[in-house]
């Protein structure tokens, strides 16, 4: 039967997981639902958005052997519209230690 949260693709099941960006810069052990429950994914440090995880034998039975399908998890990394004061100064400072300027140089960008 259709489902909100399971995409069927032939034996194979599709579902979307949200993480937040640091979650998927840093890495973070989840649970995500699965057609037979619950199961704890590593997502690894460094996952891209729309990076897909395959859960092995996790999708729908064969209807003529013993062998299931996968079950696929979609990431969607999240980038959130507002920010904490906190939130926002951690990600300033990263800002900074990624493009190497000092908060000297920075003022002097007309865009800022």
């Amino acid at each position: 039967m259709p489902d909100s949260k399971f995409a069927r693709e032939g034996y194979d099941i599709v579902t979307e997981q949200e993480v937040s960006y640091p979650n998927a810069a840093l890495g973070r052990e989840l649970s995500v639902e699965t057609i037979d429950g619950e199961v704890k994914i590593r997502i690894p440090a460094g996952t891209q958005p729309n990076t897909l995880i395959r859960l092995s034998g996790r999708g729908v039975k064969h209807i003529r052997d013993n062998g299931h399908g996968d079950h696929y998890v979609k990431i969607k990394v999240i980038v959130p519209k507002k920010l904490s004061g906190k939130e926002k100064e951690l990600l300033e400072a990263l800002q900074k230690e990624e493009s190497g300027e000092s908060p000297e140089e920075k003022k002097n960008h007309s865009w800022f």
